[in-house]
Formats: C-alpha cells, sequence, structure tokens
C-alpha cells in the first residue's frame, strides 16, 4: 500500500461531509422497493469510497502504523531504512479520555423517579467504561455512534448502550437548520470463507429497524430482509461530535507527526550506517581485474574492474586508484562517514514535539516545569488551553448525553412512569469533574472556608475529591454516628452547627 509522505491533500474533498436528504425524499421511501435499495446501495458505496479512507488512516496513526510504514524504498539497497513510528496519537487520545472522563459523569435531577432511571441505566450499562469508549472514537475519528436497544422480557426491560463502529456507521440528516436526523445506518461483512461472505445492512428509523442483505452467491443484488418496530420515537443511533469540524485529536497535526517519524528514522539511519561505514582504502590497484566488465552473456564479469567495485561495495570497503607517479603511491585508509549536528538535530525535534502538542492543547507532562508540588491556582494555568478545548467537546458531548436520555425517556414512559416527560428530562444536570491532580491539604482548607457560607452538601462536594465519598453518603454517615446529637446543619443550632463541622473539617484534615 503506497502513501503519499508530506506531500498533497491527505484526504479527499468530501471526506467528512454529513449525508443530507431532503425531507420530501424521506417520506416518499418505499423501504421494501428497488428504487430505495438502489439509493440506499448508492449511499454506502459512497461512505466506502471518500469517506471510509480517512477513519482507517485516523485508526492506523491511533495504533501506531503511520505514513512512516509507506515511504518510498530507498533506490540504494545498501543503505539504511529505517521506518519508526512514533505513538502521538493514542498519547494525544488517552490524555483527552483520562481528562474529560476519568472522572465519571453525574447525572442529578431533583426528580426522584428520574433520578433512579438514570442511574439504573448508568449501573446496567456500566456507563463510564461505555462514555470512555465512546471519547476515544471522538479522538481518533472526529464522530463515534452508539446504539439503543430494549433488552428483558415482559416482566423486566431495560435500556442497552452499544458502541457503533465508526467505519461502518452514517447518519443521515434533514436539510433544515436544525439537522435533525432522518435515519441511521450500519452495515458489516459476515464471511464464511471460501470467498462466500454476506454483506448486512440495517436502517434505523424514528419507529422502525430496517434489514438488508446481500450475499456472494446471490446474482439478484441486495434484498430486503426484514423490519421490527421499536419504540424510541426517534432514530435510535445517537451521533457524537469531537468539535464542530468533527475532526479526531491529532487528525490536525499528521504532517507533524510525519515530520516527527521522518526526523527520528533518518538518525537511526544514520546510527546504523555509521556502524557500517565504508572503508576507503586510497592507494592501491584494482589487483587482477579483467579489462572487460561484462561477459559475452550480458552479465557483469566478477573479475572486472566493474564487479570487483560491486564486491568491494557489498564488503563496505570502497578502493581509489592514486594516479601513477614517480615517487609511488601514498595510501591511506579512511571512514567514509557524514557529518551530524547533535544540537540542532534534536531542537528540531524538540520543536516539532512542542508543536504537536501544542496544536492538540495537551500538556507536556516531562517538562520539568509542569509537574511537581503545585498550587492549584498555579495548575489551572498551565491547563487552560487543555481546559478551554475540553469545555468545547464537553459541550458537544452533553448534547449527545442528553439526546441519549430523551430518547430512553420514551421507553421509560410506556413502562408506565408519567413523570419522565421532556421537560422533566431537560432540567438534568450533567456534572463534569477533569481528572487532574489536587492538593488535598489546599482542598481542606477551601472547604473550611465554604463552611458558614454554603450548604454542608456543598462543602462534602468539595471534600469529595479528598475522601472519595459522596456528599449525600457522607452525610448520612454523619446521622448514622451521631444519632443522639443533631448533625450540623441539618439541625440549627444556636453556633449553626459550626463547631461539629469544623471538627469534621479538621479531621478530613
Amino acid at each position: 500500500m503506497q502513501k503519499e509522505f508530506l506531500s498533497g491533500t491527505r484526504f479527499k474533498e468530501n471526506a467528512n461531509e454529513q449525508f443530507i436528504m431532503l425531507q420530501e425524499d424521506f417520506e416518499a421511501i418505499d423501504y421494501g422497493s428497488k428504487d430505495w435499495i438502489e439509493q440506499l446501495q448508492r449511499y454506502v458505496s459512497e461512505h466506502k469510497s471518500i469517506q471510509l479512507e480517512r477513519l482507517q488512516e485516523l485508526k492506523r496513526y491511533y495504533k501506531g502504523d503511520n505514513n512512516i510504514k509507506y515511504r518510498p524504498a530507498k533506490t540504494d539497497v545498501t543503505a539504511a531504512d529505517n521506518r519508526i513510528s512514533s505513538d502521538f496519537a493514542k498519547y494525544i487520545t488517552v490524555f483527552e479520555q483520562g481528562y474529560m472522563l476519568g472522572n465519571p459523569v453525574e447525572y442529578k435531577n431533583e426528580d426522584t423517579v428520574i433520578q433512579e432511571y438514570i442511574d439504573e441505566l448508568s449501573a446496567r450499562n456500566n456507563e463510564k467504561r461505555h462514555n470512555t469508549a465512546i471519547k476515544k472514537d471522538l479522538c481518533v475519528y472526529g464522530r463515534a455512534y452508539e446504539l439503543l436497544t430494549v433488552s428483558g422480557d415482559e416482566n423486566e426491560t431495560w435500556i442497552r448502550l452499544f458502541k457503533l463502529p465508526a467505519e461502518q456507521t452514517f447518519v443521515i440528516y434533514d436539510d433544515t437548520y436544525e439537522r435533525n436526523s432522518l435515519m441511521a445506518i450500519n452495515y458489516y461483512n459476515i464471511n464464511y470463507g471460501g470467498g462466500k461472505r454476506k454483506e448486512i445492512i440495517k436502517v434505523y428509523t424514528a419507529d422502525r429497524v430496517y434489514s438488508y442483505e446481500y450475499s456472494s452467491t446471490n446474482t439478484d443484488g441486495m434484498k430486503y430482509i426484514d423490519d421490527e418496530e421499536h419504540h424510541f420515537n426517534g432514530v435510535p443511533v445517537n451521533e457524537y461530535s469531537n468539535n464542530e469540524d468533527r475532526l479526531g485529536s491529532f487528525e490536525s497535526v499528521l504532517d507533524n507527526i510525519d515530520a516527527y517519524d521522518l526526523s527520528q528514522s533518518e538518525l537511526a539511519n544514520f546510527q546504523q550506517n555509521s556502524n557500517d561505514a565504508i572503508l576507503v582504502i586510497k592507494g592501491n590497484q584494482y589487483t587482477g581485474a579483467d579489462e572487460e566488465d561484462f561477459l559475452e552473456d550480458g552479465r557483469i564479469n566478477p573479475n572486472g574492474r566493474l564487479g570487483i567495485s560491486i564486491a568491494y561495495k557489498k564488503a563496505q570497503i570502497l578502493i581509489l586508484e592514486d594516479n601513477p607517479n614517480e615517487n609511488g603511491s601514498k595510501p591511506d585508509a579512511s571512514y567514509l562517514v557524514k557529518q551530524y549536528d547533535t544540537a540542532g538535530a534534536e531542537a528540531y525535534k524538540q520543536r516539532l514535539v512542542n508543536d504537536i502538542l501544542r496544536f492538540t492543547f495537551t500538556p507536556d507532562i516531562q517538562d520539568m516545569h509542569f509537574s511537581g508540588v503545585q498550587s492549584g491556582e498555579s495548575m489551572k494555568y498551565k491547563l487552560m488551553a487543555s481546559d478551554n478545548y475540553r469545555e468545547q467537546q464537553q459541550d458537544l458531548f452533553e448534547a449527545g448525553l442528553m439526546r441519549r436520555l430523551r430518547l430512553a425517556a420514551n421507553i421509560w414512559s410506556i413502562k408506565g412512569s408519567e413523570a419522565t416527560s421532556y421537560e422533566k428530562i431537560n432540567q438534568t444536570s450533567i456534572i463534569f469533574t477533569p481528572n487532574i491532580p489536587q492538593n488535598a491539604s489546599e482542598l481542606v482548607t477551601i472547604a473550611k472556608s465554604l463552611y458558614g457560607i454554603v450548604s454542608d452538601q456543598t462543602v462534602f462536594e468539595v471534600l469529595n475529591q479528598v475522601t472519595g465519598v459522596d456528599a449525600k453518603a457522607e452525610l448520612e454517615r454523619l446521622r448514622e454516628q451521631e444519632p443522639d446529637e443533631p448533625s450540623p446543619r441539618l439541625e440549627v443550632e444556636e453556633d449553626g452547627g459550626q463547631e461539629e463541622t469544623s471538627r469534621l473539617l479538621d479531621q478530613e484534615g
């Protein structure tokens, strides 16, 4: 697979465009008709031919299979030709995953029924792991997809969340400014071996799931299989975006990564070529050399000057003949080695590293001025660019989470809970807590200073970062610990409970 290396446009013009359909065209679809099946094939074919290449290349970089691996081979077959790829893509991805979602997303709704449903949805789906997997696809592809389904039986049902592969999924939107999703398409292959395979295409609309199949042994082409109803009252495939342009987190610095890989590889080539340096001997004749360089059949004469020169080259020896002179030859021997500017090369590589991290808003944790004991304020300044970028990504991620809850609410209402209306679902607060190192003593000091100004629950929410105990659970523990005495701020005393809470804060410290 030959790849352009540091040359030309990397991806096709429409490699990251959304699919759009007119509302009237959508409403006229007959999902079992030949015309629609042909149109569906055109959508899938365009996704494969226009968009898939970009997605696959971004995935290669995440896996460390960078374009340096596909750089054209050197013309000199005896020269070192190392291909060293760096793992910047994974480094950036892992940082963003941990920074935004290392601490699980929290949901808060004053309606206890809705809160219970949300907690159940999170627990049954191991939501922290699922959200982290979604975030990984966002960092790599710039987009991610999840499917909501319903599992269980007539006695008990629950909502399941599944991540769909970004390389096999896309959503078709209407042509309005709202860009409402009309349908989602997911396609995949089943390989039976021996050239026998099936391609399955599933189309998800607001009320049904349609299945289509193409078999390599079927000469009739793709055919409609069946459909089934769902009750999400919306397309049950949720698309997330990493940013407004749907770019991967390291996509804008792929050229810088290529340049770094090239620099590292050429340094390795220099080291290897230095170890295998050519020995130059001046002053010797081509002893035993025939006058003819080629044999009668056109092959190189191994005893000719050309043949002997090639043999010396393979042996890493180069012989240069002195012109005859009356004083005789003055032999000399030395290795043919290029000069290497170590300081300049290291400065160039460091500049590339700085650019890669700066343009992706990723802190350099190996910077001697970054780590160590620092105050929270100084850490904020060092992470300010990362925080600004995280806030933008967080807003888009939150929009996806809210759509997930709205879809789930339609199932919850079927289960008999009228309390799960859109109005109440929209009142849910989604809280992201950046996963950054914390100075525990500083947090305790902040908590002490807040006492008397804010509620006890808010104070214990601050201390949660020190103790790891949820604020509500901490308040409940206080009730159980001292049942005969009023807990601070639960029953107001003349002193406001400040003495007791201060004691507890001192214990935390």
